[in-house]
């Protein structure tokens, strides 16, 4: 075994590097084999793949049992990209893959941190643009409408 939890994870799940080699080899840029992984993986684990997955029952399943809101696959993966922006879209479809599956998700005020510094207020609003594999996390800035297109999904963040 490794140190890297993904390599371990690819290394020990004979059906995933299935799925990964059949990917790979399916001749797409980077972006197309992560948008790919994205829905084919997400299936594959049963994983929500967007907010509007994940219904009033298993929202309040989850916070009862692991203690903290459930998050979708496109919101990790606007996490990942917002903390690795230059990671191949491939290893941030992975890693969001790995974190979900895993119900390990990233803390999200290591995002704030990084764009408020260590002054991060007790509370804040976040939203998420893009599609799938090239979702991406944005702060909403003081008197900006979340209301505008092409805004996928915001939340308010209470600390």
């Amino acid at each position: 075994m490794t140190e890297n939890p993904i390599e371990n994870w690819l290394l020990s799940d004979a059906r995933l590097k299935e799925h990964i080699e059949r990917i790979s080899s399916l001749g797409m840029s980077e972006f197309d084999q992560a948008k790919t992984a994205f829905y084919e993986l997400s299936d594959f684990y049963g994983l929500k793949k967007f907010p509007e997955d994940i219904t009033e029952v298993e929202y309040e399943k989850y916070l009862e049992t692991e203690g903290s809101e459930p998050r979708s696959v496109f919101e990790e993966v606007g996490i990942v990209r917002y903390l690795e922006p230059s990671e191949d879209p491939r290893g941030i479809v992975m890693v969001a893959i790995y974190n979900i599956l895993n119900r390990d998700p990233l803390d999200i005020d290591n995002c704030a941190e990084i764009h408020f510094g260590k002054a991060i207020p007790k509370s804040y609003v976040i939203y998420f643009t893009g599609q799938d594999a090239d979702a991406t996390l944005n702060f909403l800035k003081e008197g900006e409408s979340w209301h505008k297109e092409g805004i996928k999904y915001a939340s308010k963040i209470v600390r």
